[in-house]
């Protein structure tokens, strides 16, 4: 079974996670943010934080409008996706994702490393479509037998 997709972002400065998203439908989820370290880009360097909350829950629509406003650099990221109206909830590791309401997870380590995981498989499908079109580097699918992953998390 493909559980994501890993791959390398090509250029951490710009809109990474409104670009890498975009086949995601953004307002029909909640989503927890660990910003970690993510940083508006400002005309002399990096600017305020992206998030500027460690860790918080996000409705559709404001998170569409945070992602897709101005130029952001990221370096480490820890997003979850619940659908609108469930529960959301901490998911540290595969097992809890699998038995969470979780649906989506991405974790973004040292600007480039990206692991995205999915439960929808069509949307996956979508979602590596979209990587490969955009060029993103060593787009490989993250299956039950490749997966060495112990934690869903940036850091």
């Amino acid at each position: 079974m493909t559980r994501g997709i890993s791959f390398l972002l090509p250029d951490p400065y710009g809109t990474p996670l409104a670009d890498l998203l975009s086949p995601v439908e953004l307002t029909a989820y909640n989503w927890l943010v660990d910003g970690v370290e993510s940083y508006v880009l400002e005309e002399d360097g990096l600017g305020p934080p992206l998030f500027p909350n460690p860790v918080e829950t996000m409705d559709g629509g404001r998170f569409k409008e945070r992602i897709g406003a101005g130029r952001h650099y990221l370096i480490f990221v820890d997003i979850k996706a619940f659908p609108a109206g469930s529960t959301v909830q901490e998911v540290r590791n595969y097992g809890q994702f699998t038995s969470s309401g979780c649906e989506l997870a991405l974790i973004i380590a040292d600007s480039v490393y990206a692991d995205l995981y999915c439960k929808d498989q069509e949307l996956l499908a979508r979602l590596e479509a979209n990587a490969v079109e955009r060029g993103y580097e060593n787009v490989v699918s993250i299956t039950d037998d490749n997966d060495f992953r112990t934690r869903l998390a940036a850091l």
